[in-house]
């Protein structure tokens, strides 16, 4: 679930549920809700979300390749 979390056995399901909404004033946010269920490690599902706010214009999004040395 996490990096050093809990364990998890092969009948873990993991769904993604992703919504987008446009608010009046148009801006358009992305909803990611994440559901985990693993009836061997679990009580009951393990729910996360985050949130995402779309930039109007691409301007300050600059991405370059990684580099290794």
């Amino acid at each position: 679930l996490r990096r050093n979390g809990a364990p998890y056995s092969a009948r873990t399901v993991v769904t993604e549920y992703w919504e987008l909404h446009t608010l009046p004033n148009k801006d358009e946010w992305l909803t990611v809700t994440t559901k985990v269920e693993d009836p061997v490690y679990l009580s009951r599902p393990y729910l996360t979300s985050s949130d995402f706010k779309k930039l109007p214009t691409p301007a300050g999004w600059n991405p370059t390749p990684c580099s290794t040395k």
